[in-house]
């Protein structure tokens, strides 16, 4: 074959292999598979140099691609397996093509050896497209050196550039600690004092050699003071060869064992070489449109490929403005937003059953219930009737503070699926949330003619049959439980709606088998329902294949804990506070950020907190629960508090989300500074549920004028969520918003959410429109665009991933 036969093979054989990826895993996402496959296989057997046998046999697979998507799994599946197999037979004739981006090794580049290789492996980097897409941080503005001797001149927190010659070298480990510091002091000449000191303090072990006195260097960094004298923390410095401190340097993230100057050559080289045979994720037009530039030469300027910019380049690259900074972000925002737009458009080719809720029923449903429903809770009811009401299956996000009553939304929308003859799951975490659920519903159930049942891993033999046997029958209307529901046993036949409480608790995989269907019977609607208030750029990412519904705002007389801030020495006010309230009979949460003593953190740790109170208020019960406990016995602890049982229950986060302890009134957090501000709200919200006066102690040891402490206060004046999680997604970055970082949230490389809305908004828009125009992206100038969505997200767990 010549090269253009083998770009035709390779137009066969990719989107093969991508469908027979994981035991074909992907093979229901994949629309109009059959038309593409189709296409390629009568290109190749057209043109290719092949051998009679050969072509006839091409052309006869590719006549037998016509029915391909209206085939049934199995059979799709075997002819992805025949097309490779043919693929595999002509594929010895193909001339060696270039490895792509994504698997060209990095020691194919001048420069990088093994050990190279291996050290940038360390920080992530082990293919070429690693390495352009390892952007600077920075870009350090060096046109005009400072004199040391007007340092005292200029204020704290303003970045720097100097010239001076080393005094004096000093390495050393301070208190006896692992690791070192060097630190260098800088004069204007050697016989002149010491104007400026340079210091690391965790410099590796051969840094301190890399100086010597008497040498002159250019340092850049941010000018502070340690006792009233000028110092650089963790400067970049160089060797003042006369000229170097010139112009701009790029500053990337630091890979040990290659020094700044070396790394960005390495990315010059790369892009130089390499920046045109990336997948350009944006077609060609609406970068033109958007004013952007072309994707090669974004990356090429922004490596320095072809040598410094021109000033007015360099000012706006420094100020973070430029087109081609632009341009990188916009590519990973439109490519997600590429994904999240075709998974939403796969689950609304499904169908479902509608649930229509009139005036009577909402009628008897507000009888049914022992209170009124607040303002957005009628509000948010509604949009969900309404969107059961319709042919296509309900997607939904029900978004709600602690305490907002999301529960008895969650009611409502099963009720309409009752209603319509229907049955509804509910599906928690954990086994005591469930039971909550249970106890709350069933009530309200009974007032309305239907049946409620609960199913968990506890649940006896005798009476788990019995109730799959009923379930199966249509005789329990609303079935509550824990994983307990994804058993292959239960069979829900008239499934008509799944609520998915606290959903970044289960997996993907988990929270779509509650929905599977192995026949063509319509999907049931799915409603998402999270306390952990998300940021409106973050739902757009992370949940943008789904609708939005928000609670906001508080049933009357509830009202949010007072949070108090006890830093250092206040520590001993908050424990006679702690003392006084076991005194007066109230229930108190103690959570930790650790399980147990560990060698690699320095922290309170839930076991050995627990001895220590045990020890302080013998006469008190005081339990323990984390999360290596079995869940028998976990559970168990919690229903000994919430039975009143125990005094003081210590804890990690276990208890973040869904715990129903009405009586408990205080909540103390250890350690405060090592949460996300939106994982100590939720902690907060699980005291003052039964009304009345509740208490949040957060405990920490930080100063009150450093980052941390200003956070934490910031958070003891506002009990506004949603604030807060904007202030979380701010500080600490979308990952953590729920704690810890979740696998479901998309790594970004370069776009920041919070700085980067309106491209997020505008990315949103040029995806529908090019969605609407070419569903399956098979124009040939959306082709690239295609293949860098399926490269880059084609794994991101998704809820519309769920549709079928």
């Amino acid at each position: 074959m010549s090269p253009s036969e083998g770009d035709l093979w390779r137009a066969l054989v990719q989107p093969l292999r991508f469908a027979a990826r994981e035991g074909f895993r992907q093979l229901d996402e994949l629309h109009e598979l059959g038309a593409t496959l189709e296409h390629a296989a009568a290109e190749l057997a057209a043109r290719a140099t092949l051998a009679e046998a050969p072509r006839e046999e091409l052309e006869r697979y590719a006549r037998s691609l016509a029915g391909f998507d209206a085939a049934e799994r199995g059979e799709r599946a075997r002819l992805v397996a025949l097309g490779l197999r043919l693929c595999a037979s002509f594929a010895p004739a193909l001339p060696a093509a270039p490895p792509a981006p994504e698997s060209a090794e990095l020691t194919a580049l001048p420069g990088v050896g093994p050990a190279t290789a291996e050290r940038l492996a360390e920080r992530g980097l082990t293919s070429v497209l690693d390495l352009l897409h390892f952007l600077p941080l920075e870009y350090q503005d060096r046109r005009g050196c400072v004199a040391l001797a007007t340092l005292e001149g200029i204020a704290d927190g303003a970045r720097v550039t100097v010239r001076g010659v080393v005094l004096r070298v000093s390495s050393r480990r301070p208190f006896g600690r692992r690791p070192r510091m060097v630190e260098i002091a800088l004069g204007e000449t050697e016989e002149g004092p010491p104007l400026l000191s340079c210091v690391w303090f965790r410099a590796h072990g051969g840094m301190a050699a890399r100086f010597q006195v008497g040498q002159g260097v250019i340092a850049s960094g941010v000018l502070r003071r340690y006792q009233k004298r000028p110092q650089l923390a963790h400067p970049d410095v160089q060797l003042d060869d006369g000229e170097s401190g010139a112009g701009v340097r790029r500053r990337y993230r630091e890979v040990e064992g290659v020094a700044p100057r070396r790394l960005e050559r390495i990315c010059s080289h790369c892009a130089r070489e390499h920046a045109a045979r990336v997948e350009d994720a944006v077609p060609r037009a609406l970068a033109s449109a958007l004013g952007l530039p072309a994707q090669a030469d974004a990356i090429r300027l922004l490596h320095f490929a072809e040598g410094e910019p021109p000033d007015a380049e360099l000012d706006r690259l420094i100020a973070g403005d430029h087109p081609a900074q632009a341009r990188l972000v916009f590519d990973e925002l439109f490519s997600l937003q590429l994904a999240i737009a075709r998974r939403r458009s796969g689950w609304e080719r499904h169908r479902a059953l509608p649930c229509r809720a009139g005036p009577e029923l909402l009628a008897r449903l507000h009888g049914s219930l022992p209170f009124a429903l607040t303002g957005a809770q009628a509000r948010v009811i509604d949009e969900i009737h309404a969107a059961m009401a319709r042919a296509q299956p309900m997607h939904r996000l029900l978004q709600g503070d602690v305490g907002s009553g999301k529960t008895a939304v969650a009611f409502a929308a099963a009720y309409a699926a009752i209603a319509s003859g229907l049955q509804a799951a509910v599906m928690a975490p954990t086994e005591i949330l469930a039971r909550q659920h249970l106890e709350t519903m069933a009530p309200w159930c009974r007032s309305l003619g239907a049946r409620a049942a609960l199913l968990t891993g506890e649940t006896p033999r005798a009476a788990r049959e019995s109730l799959l046997a009923l379930a199966d029958a249509g005789k329990v209307q609303l079935l509550i439980g824990t994983h307990a529901l994804l058993s292959r046993q239960l069979s829900i036949p008239d499934l008509g709606l799944v609520v998915i409480d606290e959903q970044h608790r289960f997996g993907v995989v988990q929270r779509a088998r509650l929905r599977a269907r192995d026949d063509d019977r319509p999907l049931p609607h799915l409603l998402v329902m999270t306390a952990t208030p998300i940021p409106r750029s973050l739902a757009l990412t992370l949940y943008g294949d789904l609708d939005l519904s928000i609670l906001d705002e508080l049933p009357p007389g509830r009202q949010p804990p007072r949070t108090r801030l006890f830093l250092g020495r206040e520590r001993a006010r908050a424990e006679r506070q702690i003392a006084r309230a076991l005194e007066a009979g109230e229930q108190v949460f103690v959570v930790c950020p650790l399980i147990g003593e560990s060698e690699r953190v320095v922290g309170a740790d839930a076991v050995s907190t627990a001895e220590r109170l045990r020890a302080e208020h013998p006469d008190k019960r005081i339990g323990l629960v984390h999360g290596r406990l079995p869940p028998r016995e976990r559970d168990a602890a919690m229903r000994a508090f919430r039975d009143r049982a125990l005094d003081l229950l210590v804890a990690t986060t276990v208890i973040e989300v869904g715990v129903d302890i009405p009586s408990a009134t205080v909540m103390v957090v250890e350690q405060a500074d090592r949460f996300g501000l939106a994982q100590l709200h939720q902690l907060r919200g699980r005291v003052g549920r039964g009304g009345g006066e509740a208490h949040c102690l957060l405990l920490s040891d930080v100063p009150a004028e450093s980052v941390a402490g200003k956070r934490l206060a910031a958070l003891a004046r506002s009990a506004d969520g949603f604030a807060i999680a904007e202030a979380d997604l701010e500080l600490r970055g979308p990952g953590e918003i729920f704690g810890t970082r979740q696998s479901g949230v998309p790594r970004l490389r370069f776009a920041d959410l919070r700085r980067h809305a309106e491209l997020l908004a505008e990315a949103r828009r040029a995806a529908e429109v090019l969605l609407r125009e070419d569903p399956e992206l098979a124009r040939e100038e959306n082709r690239e665009a295609r293949a860098a969505m399926l490269r880059r997200w084609e794994s991101l767990p998704l809820l519309g991933a769920e549709a079928g």
